[in-house]
């Protein structure tokens, strides 16, 4: 992730443009403001003036925190942008829980409520706890 390094990313209101992008093209006669709105939140994500990005943040937050205050909502106005690295990483922790979904069987000890991880496609095995060394019988 070189290239995107000292770029701004991926805060709230370029998530509010993307969205609002998106809900612009649907309609053909709004397709081309959906582009230009597309187009500010791309220049967000890779721009290098992370000081006038954070002040449009700030103002964007104070404007919309004041109809979301009435309803009982705010946003915090010091939220750091997403860094792509976190996200990278995110996307790692949800591959191997897929992978891990595939071949270990999720359950929980009837008495003490500890997960336990089973193999999968074993038959009928018995499990021993390892919080209480309570043993039950379980179909993988």
């Amino acid at each position: 992730m070189g290239f995107l390094k000292g770029t701004y990313g991926v805060d709230i209101l370029t998530l509010v443009l993307l969205f609002l992008s998106s809900l612009l093209n649907f309609s053909r006669f709004t397709r081309i403001i959906g582009y230009a709105v597309l187009l500010i939140a791309i220049f967000r994500v890779f721009s290098k003036d992370i000081y006038r990005r954070r002040r449009e943040l700030n103002s964007f937050v104070t404007f919309i925190n004041k109809p979301l205050s009435k309803l009982g909502f705010t946003i915090p106005s010091n939220m750091p942008p997403l860094d792509l690295n976190n996200l990278t990483y995110l996307f790692k922790i949800l591959e191997n829980k897929i992978n891990e979904k595939k071949n270990y069987k999720i359950t929980k000890c009837p008495s003490c409520g500890q997960k336990l991880r089973l193999p999968r496609k074993k038959g009928k095995i018995v499990v021993t706890c390892k919080r209480c060394s309570n043993k039950f019988d379980f179909k993988t």
